[in-house]
């Protein structure tokens, strides 16, 4: 995604490294907006949980990028240590106010999933893992092979 061009990513493990270098094999991302303040996102978590190994096992080239509206480091830090094992922007990087308004987020929790080149495969990924389950991994990925 040319949003993420020239940027840093959060790892899993905490450290930040250059997102182009990260990211180079990944086809899919799906864009978390939430913030620790977000109401009921428990059993979404636990979807997500679910879908990220589901697609650690089945090599997709996905990867979840948690993007926090939180306005505090420790809201950031005990939001994302709830989390699962994906990736995040770093605390109060721009890029969660660019990603917000060029996808156009107006509630969270939003799950927005995108291809490579930044264009939307959905703009409804919440509802569809929450009625689909990992079998949504077949739906957004039929995407990129066209």
């Amino acid at each position: 995604m040319d949003i993420l061009d020239n940027q840093t990513i959060r790892k899993p493990d905490g450290t930040i490294v250059d997102c182009e270098e990260y990211l180079r094999n990944i086809k899919i991302f799906i864009l978390f907006f939430s913030a620790s303040w977000v109401a009921n996102t428990k059993n979404l978590i636990v979807l997500l949980k679910d879908l990220y190994s589901e697609n650690l096992k089945r090599k997709v080239g996905m990867e979840i990028i948690y993007v926090s509206a939180d306005t505090s480091k420790e809201g950031y830090d005990s939001d994302l240590m709830a989390q699962g094992p994906w990736s995040a922007i770093p605390f109060k990087s721009s890029i969660c106010d660019i990603l917000r308004y060029r996808y156009d987020v107006s509630y969270m929790p939003m799950i927005i999933v995108v291809k490579r080149d930044g264009s939307i495969i959905t703009r409804k990924g919440k509802e569809e893992l929450e009625n689909l389950g990992i079998n949504v991994l077949v739906t957004w990925t039929e995407f990129v092979q066209k």
